[in-house]
């Protein structure tokens, strides 16, 4: 399951955004991913959790605003919790900003128009995934052209099926996964010549 680890939003209604955001992560039920009530779990292990834990400590040194979490839990558990966490004030040049988390760590950056946008989201060495919200049919057409990830959603997220072939681009990854696009992974090609 992919979650995203960047969201940019128009500076006209980040604050807004932002509000909605922190307050759901700070309502998420962390626990036992046996349990049905949980909504998130632990990261892999506690050396994941450490490395997760640099990334906060650095957003906090580059100057982001810690909205939400930041902080292990759960910690009688024996696992390894990390309260889902949110950041703004987001410096777009921050290793927040352009480095993969992998942990309940959403890193909040503004603009204030589309290219800006496209700029900002394509700043990264990584391109798995993207979404974009948008009423505008031409503006989910130009935007989804020019993000560099694999796959984008639009006023979706986590959509497909096995179908579809999923994967990156840049650092995060070549070829793709699902569909017969992903069949030439498993497969090589030889060429024999004979002269007779």
């Amino acid at each position: 399951m992919h979650r995203p680890s960047r969201l940019l939003v128009h500076s006209s209604v980040a604050e807004q955004v932002t509000e909605a955001i922190t307050a759901r992560a700070r309502g998420l039920r962390v626990g036992d991913p046996l349990d049905p009530a949980t909504e998130m779990g632990a990261l892999v292990g506690a050396d994941h959790l450490d490395r997760v834990l640099g990334h906060v400590r650095a957003a906090v040194d580059d100057g982001a605003r810690l909205r939400a979490g930041g902080a292990r839990t759960l910690t009688g558990t024996g696992g390894a919790y990390l309260e889902p966490t949110v950041f703004d004030r987001v410096a777009p040049d921050s290793r927040l900003a352009r480095e993969e988390v992998f942990g309940p760590v959403l890193s909040v950056l503004t603009f204030d128009d589309l290219d800006e946008a496209v700029a900002l989201a394509n700043a990264t060495e990584y391109g798995l995934a993207a979404g974009l919200w948008t009423s505008d049919l031409s503006t989910a057409h130009r935007v989804a052209r020019a993000l560099r990830a694999g796959t984008v959603w639009v006023n979706c997220y986590e959509e497909g099926d096995l179908t579809v072939p999923f994967g990156g681009m840049k650092q995060s990854g070549n070829g793709r996964d699902k569909s017969a696009h992903a069949l030439e992974k498993y497969t090589e090609l030889k060429t024999t010549w004979i002269q007779l």
